[in-house]
């Protein structure tokens, strides 16, 4: 079970954090025990495949099925906050995107009333209905206990709209919240690398020591970099340190090109040293779009891949690939949309290029006739965006060891040398962990 931190640094600002309340048995490492299943036994079974952290982790599956399982109840105070998090995967994730399992706190009285919760002091629900997800990803619910509320239970029950998973649950924790404003971390600028609890990182680290790949091969990984582009007529030192730290620990990376910034006519060095990049094998440019633009259309986010008519998609991913064989003297091969925004147009222009084999961060379920590299919203390089941080990093790793590979993007611009740290401190970590460095287009024609 997850180990809270007591405090959280912020922007330089301490901000009181969260009280560890004892959940019984939120790991499952002692089976069903401090649950309650209402429903048949083989909806709730306790499976070694399904643990994320430990040996035992949570199966809930059937069909058709109603259920509930209810963990034993917590002592709470009126008017404090109480926050849950888990962390659930599914086999079924590309077949059928909602598990139809609920998750809830339910407050209750005293004489066992269940009582609505009371908003929370963050913006969390406490209330979730639970993705199917092809990697293991955390989930944070919130609620107040209300006035008159005496306990706290997590409910997980079937939502009534269909078969129930497969879907695996584990590593259920709950904290007490103070009361203060909820921390904002905010992206890029100077701010820097969220502090995390030692504690917890070195319990994460010796989990994955103890069984690196849960009994499977070492993952592949592809080093997503976004926002590539001439500086001036060459490329930015910070991109140059990026690709000599690559060839001197003999990794693959990959450079997402916008097309705008190899418009000019005055990059010869740029182009000269892409091409030799390109020509050496060890670094893949991909398409990051025409312009990376963004726009408002009232309060909606309009964006180059998102939003845009058929049109507009097909004449930029045109644009840009054509930029490309113009320019640089080769084809792009891989796909990664600005801001990761698609949308069904984004489908059809990609379902008519020859040239794009590969689609990082696209739609699995309509992968318009190409290989669909996932994301894994827990695996990082960057948390938040622009920040590389190691030890979140490690948190979302360990709960998913065993995936066949990784995409992790990163935005080398931003990264001065703290950020720096972090991001060689994860690669070295991947090859200490004998993980396997991939361009995206090594998946083309792979199912």
């Amino acid at each position: 079970m997850k180990i809270l931190p007591l405090l959280l640094l912020v922007g330089g600002t301490l901000c009181a954090g969260e009280i560890p309340l004892p959940l019984p048995n939120g790991s499952f490492e002692t089976g069903l025990d401090s649950w309650k299943l209402d429903g048949p036994a083989s909806v709730a079974t306790i499976q070694a495949d399904a643990a994320m952290l430990g040996v035992k982790g949570l199966c809930i599956q059937g069909d058709p099925v109603r259920f509930s399982l209810t963990s034993a109840a917590v002592p709470v105070t009126p008017g404090k906050t109480y926050k849950l998090n888990f962390w659930s995967s599914s086999t079924k994730a590309l077949e059928q995107p909602q598990s139809n399992v609920d998750a809830k706190l339910v407050f209750r009285s005293a004489d066992g009333k269940e009582i609505a919760a009371a908003p929370a002091s963050i913006r969390k629900w406490p209330v979730a209905m639970v993705a199917n997800t092809f990697f293991a990803e955390e989930y944070t619910m919130a609620g107040a206990a209300p006035e008159g509320a005496a306990t706290l239970e997590v409910k997980l029950s079937s939502s009534g709209k269909g078969p129930v998973g497969p879907v695996n649950f584990d590593d259920f924790s709950l904290a007490e919240l103070d009361g203060a404003p909820e921390p904002q971390i905010a992206e890029g600028g100077g701010h820097p690398v969220p502090p995390f609890d030692p504690q917890l990182l070195k319990t994460l680290e010796d989990e994955i020591k103890a069984a690196p790949y849960r009994g499977k091969q070492p993952p592949k990984i592809v080093i997503k970099l976004d926002d590539f582009g001439a500086a001036g007529s060459g490329v930015h030192a910070r991109w140059k340190k990026v690709a000599d730290y690559a060839a001197a620990k003999g990794i693959k990376v990959t450079f997402g090109i916008i097309g705008t910034r190899i418009q000019g006519d005055n990059i010869a060095d740029f182009v000269a040293w892409t091409k030799q990049q390109h020509d050496s094998g060890r670094i893949e440019f991909w398409n990051h779009g025409f312009d990376h633009a963004e726009r408002k259309d009232g309060n909606k986010r309009i964006m180059e891949f998102g939003g845009e008519p058929y049109e507009h998609q097909k004449q930029h991913m045109t644009d840009a690939n054509t930029l490309a064989r113009e320019k640089l003297g080769f084809p792009y091969v891989s796909f990664g949309a600005p801001f990761n925004a698609t949308d069904e147009n984004t489908v059809k222009v990609l379902a008519e290029d020859p040239d794009i084999k590969v689609w990082m961060y696209g739609d699995p379920r309509n992968p318009a006739g190409k290989k669909v590299l996932i994301r894994c919203g827990t695996v990082t390089l960057e948390t938040p965006t622009l920040i590389p941080n190691y030890a979140a990093f490690i948190e979302g790793y360990a709960h998913n060891r065993g995936a066949e590979y990784f995409v992790l993007q990163g935005h080398p611009a931003g990264w001065g040398d703290d950020r720096w740290e972090q991001f060689t401190k994860i690669v070295e970590f991947l090859i200490a962990q004998k993980a396997e460095f991939v361009f995206a287009s090594d998946f083309a024609g792979k199912s």
